[in-house]
């Protein structure tokens, strides 16, 4: 036997191994009946839009007609339960639930650079927001982008209004990172428009707005928007703490706390977006983390399954949570992201800076290491919140 023969055998070059894919980003994608929902659907699986998109909807009728855009030009075609189109996009309907469906897709992950996942009849956007952040077989493959609402403009004062109604599209705007108003052509003046907005505005704050003609958006908009990086986190903190800045000669609650002007007030049946802050101490962790548990938690010990039946109850539910939190003993910055039942508080990269001068005049408080936390919800205990939140500080 040669010397050669005991040698082991040489390893392929980097650059001819297959490379290892990043994560699916996900978006999910809401809206009432008639909100536009199947034009937006038809667009994306159809128009030479360049991207590569996966759709994943709970069933796909015939308004779609996906059998019709695969045979149309022949570019197509069906791979067991999954219909590939001509311009790059994959669809699939989901046959036993969401987690075994995008199993099955992500077999075949080199097709496709986004999912998006419509949730009519499946669930409400929090529930399936959720499926991301517990499946042990999902984690690492696929990462939550984002999460899209499309609002039927003309009649979605109609919809926050009406006992029937208002719970579910209290839900769906408070879930959501984007917000489409469809229909713009429908609503009359720039001042009812304005209206829309202002009501909009009052249930989530947070969301970005953006008005829609039959559904036509550019896709930019609603795919790869990282809503839930530690960047945005960050961003949306400081327009807060700018924005409060503003606000401190009219409004004011105090050292330790402060509101959002958008809350009760307004009509929205009962869901509003509010802000609170600490400054005066940092948190203890472990303690912020068993009140964001509780918090959390037991609003759903019950099965409260909706936003309908808190409606009726005014039972206080959470929808979303945000917040850049100052943790005692930790120098940089910790993010907090909830969506339903889940919450993740982690450590950003960025340091909380002493300004200028601040060692000099030897105060803590003019470290500027402040806790805010924004809070998406129905029927919220603001008072309540702001006490649990200071219950947190560290000894």
């Amino acid at each position: 036997m040669s010397d050669d023969d005991d040698q082991a055998p040489e390893l392929l070059a980097p650059e001819l191994l297959a490379p290892e894919l990043p994560p699916v980003p996900v978006t999910i994608l809401s809206g009432f009946l008639g909100a536009g929902k199947t034009t937006l659907l038809k667009y994306i699986l159809s128009a030479p839009h360049g991207k590569r998109i996966a759709v994943i909807e709970n069933e796909f009728g015939e308004e779609i007609g996906v059998e019709s855009l695969v045979a149309r030009d022949g570019g197509g075609q069906v791979f067991e339960d999954f219909y590939e189109l001509s311009n790059g996009c994959v669809c699939c309907s989901v046959r036993d639930d969401l987690v075994n469906t995008l199993e099955r897709l992500l077999a075949r992950r080199d097709r496709f650079d986004y999912i998006l996942v419509e949730t009519t009849g499946m669930a409400d956007p929090g529930k399936v927001a959720s499926v991301f952040w517990v499946d042990a077989e999902l984690e690492g493959r696929i990462v939550l982008d984002g999460i899209v609402t499309l609002v039927d403009a003309p009649r979605i004062g109609f919809h926050l209004d009406h006992p029937d109604t208002r719970g579910e599209a209290a839900a769906q705007l408070a879930y959501a990172d984007r917000i489409l108003l469809n229909k713009r052509d429908l609503v009359g003046s720039p001042e009812q428009a304005a209206a829309i907005e202002a009501r909009v505005a009052a249930v989530n704050a947070l969301a970005r707005v953006a008005w829609t003609h039959r559904a036509e958006v550019q896709l930019d908009a609603i795919l790869d928007i990282r809503s839930f990086t530690t960047q945005r986190a960050l961003d949306i903190e400081r327009s807060l703490a700018h924005q409060q800045q503003h606000q401190q000669h009219a409004h004011d609650h105090g050292a330790d706390c402060e509101c959002d002007s958008a809350g009760a007030h307004t009509h929205t049946g009962g869901v509003q977006t509010t802000c609170v802050t600490v400054t005066e101490r940092a948190l203890s962790l472990e303690k912020l983390e068993r009140w964001l548990g509780e918090l959390l938690w037991d609003q759903h010990q019950d099965g409260d399954a909706d936003g309908k039946a808190a409606s009726a109850s005014h039972v206080q539910k959470l929808f979303r949570m945000k917040g850049v939190l100052a943790i005692a003993d930790e120098p940089n910055k910790f993010i907090l992201q909830a969506v339903h039942e889940l919450f993740e508080v982690y450590a950003s990269k960025e340091p909380w800076v002493r300004p200028a001068g601040a060692e000099a005049r030897g105060s803590e408080s003019s470290t500027e290491r402040s806790s805010r936390i924004v809070f998406i919800g129905l029927h919220l205990d603001v008072p309540g919140l702001e006490c649990g939140l200071r219950s947190c500080v560290a000894e």
